[in-house]
């Protein structure tokens, strides 16, 4: 999930400063002057999106007025030397000053605010909407507390509760970006993607420019089955984050699903420049050259994935499926049993571990495999009913366990 917020102004430069010389008060204005210019805050603070840290010059300065701070007790109880903590990712140093400064306010509520941010970090979420829900106790129109609550409650999966709380932030702010982005991610996981579509639709045109509100959109769009305005979105996505890998991953994977599989490579090489530890990558270009009868790149691909996830068991099975349409069965035979070692429930494994070893005349082995598949897959019967080696291996099946060879499909399974 991604949360909002800004990112702090990281360019900007700041003036170095001798913390060591300084007194108590002046170290405190000197350390509250440097969060506000890094744009964090010296009351509630304004967080930085997740997964965005804080790095270069403004680090070291802020690192600097930290460890000064450390050697003055009376700075270290305040509520900016907790948001500097909380700023350098130090946030079970921060948790611990809020909780002080609570402990003799209770009613601070900003205090509070600040402690459920590092609830949220500290993967404390029950905490974190403790601490959320006693900030609008005290103020009941505070749009970022219902916010950050409803991160917290998606973050325990309590989808109903994060939904409530991201539309009450935007009923008290209705141009809060950050939580409609945030509710259109939730929808979309959980299958409402024509109220996601609706939601990342409001995201854009109040900011037109978040390249992950188009990637969004568009995985919506493609459940939905509106896929070439899927790639559509993607492109946007795409152009406005030439790096954006999941954007392009997955319009070359609707390529592909649409049978433009010389884009699909395009998007899929472009993904792994970008990304060249991404094994789904690699392997989803070796479907789009074993589509275009590229055995050879296909088979590159597919051992480049496994290089990078050795236990990637769809890998493994493709690469068996094009040494089988190679000839080379004993071959295939090794790829499908390490597919399976690392998922023995992948049924296409199962389906073509099954068709090997009806060639090779081995029927205990591929009737085994064959149970696997249909107790796994059942829809995969039509499947073997027509394959030319696994056709006798169905009607053996059924005349193994009691069934007539005219029985119905539907009975048999």
């Amino acid at each position: 999930m991604v949360h909002g917020g800004r990112d702090g102004p990281e360019s900007r430069s700041i003036d170095a400063m001798d913390f060591d010389s300084q007194d108590s008060s002046s170290a405190l204005a000197a350390l509250s002057a440097l969060l506000e210019v890094l744009s964090i805050g010296t009351g509630r603070i304004t967080p930085r999106p997740r997964g965005s840290r804080l790095e270069g010059e403004p680090r070291l300065r802020l690192e600097a007025a930290v460890d000064s701070a450390q050697r003055s007790s009376s700075l270290s109880a305040t509520l900016v030397y907790g948001n500097a903590c909380h700023a350098l990712g130090q946030h079970y140093d921060a948790a611990a000053v809020y909780q002080a400064i609570i402990a003799s306010d209770p009613a601070d509520a900003i205090a509070r605010f600040n402690l459920g941010l590092s609830y949220l970090r500290l993967r404390r979420p029950s905490d974190a909407v403790g601490e959320f829900t006693e900030v609008l106790v005290r103020e009941p129109q505070l749009s970022e507390a219902y916010y950050q609550r409803g991160n917290a409650h998606d973050d325990l999966g309590d989808i109903d509760r994060a939904l409530e709380d991201y539309l009450s932030a935007i009923a008290l702010n209705p141009e809060y970006v950050q939580a409609m982005y945030n509710r259109g991610v939730v929808l979309g996981h959980v299958g409402r993607h024509q109220e996601a579509v609706a939601q990342f639709d409001k995201v854009i045109v109040l900011s037109p420019n978040i390249s992950n509100a188009f990637l969004n959109r568009g995985a919506s769009l493609d459940e939905l089955g509106l896929h070439e305005e899927a790639i559509l979105s993607y492109s946007k996505a795409a152009d406005l984050n030439a790096d954006n890998s999941h954007a392009l991953f997955n319009r070359a994977r609707t390529y592909y699903y649409l049978g433009q599989l010389n884009e699909s490579l395009a998007d899929y090489t472009e993904v792994v420049r970008i990304s060249p530890e991404d094994a789904e990558a690699f392997n989803n270009r070796g479907l789009a050259f074993d589509a275009l009868g590229d055995y050879e790149r296909a088979l590159e691909d597919y051992n480049q994935a496994l290089v990078i996830r050795p236990d990637f068991a769809e890998a493994h099975s493709n690469r068996g499926a094009v040494l089988e349409a190679q000839g080379v069965l004993e071959g295939a035979l090794e790829s499908y049993t390490s597919a399976l070692a690392s998922n023995p429930k992948l049924a296409s494994a199962h389906y073509n571990a099954a068709r090997v070893y009806s060639q090779t005349g081995d029927v205990a082995s591929c009737l085994s495999h064959l149970d696997h598949v249909l107790e796994l897959a059942p829809e995969l019967a039509e499947d073997a009913a027509q394959d030319e080696h696994l056709g006798w291996a169905l009607k053996m099946k059924r005349i193994r366990d009691g069934q007539g060879p005219e029985d119905s499909r539907e009975d048999a399974f």
